[in-house]
């Protein structure tokens, strides 16, 4: 029915967590951080656990890595989610014409009940 692939697991499985969707929104709008800038922006967040949540999101290929001398910078990955995206796309389309349908249904069912 739905070709989920693992591309798009990898990109659920790191859009699930706050922290994570919280860094990809930082990422949009900062030229390319450090991981110290970013560990910066989540004062409550160890380095270690920045560290995690950037690496599920480079294994969802939502975030890639630039290495500048001893510093590793990060900008949005090549992905942009476009498996998700598809998935998502697919479900809501398939939908589309359910939801008119039961739509139509029940103002067929209100008009009938107000002339009844």
């Amino acid at each position: 029915m739905f070709d989920q692939s693992h591309e798009s697991d990898l990109v659920f499985r790191a859009l699930n967590d706050a922290t994570r969707r919280a860094i990809l929104a930082l990422l949009a709008s900062e030229n390319e951080p450090t991981a110290g800038d970013i560990a910066a922006a989540f004062p409550s967040l160890g380095r270690t656990a920045v560290s995690a949540h950037l690496r599920v999101l480079r294994d969802a290929q939502l975030v890639s890595e630039v290495r500048d001398g001893k510093h590793r910078r990060y900008r949005l990955g090549p992905n942009r989610a476009d498996a998700a995206i598809a998935f998502l796309r697919q479900i809501y389309e398939q939908s589309l014409p359910k939801d008119r349908q039961a739509a139509s249904d029940r103002s067929d069912g209100l008009r009938d009940a107000k002339s009844g």
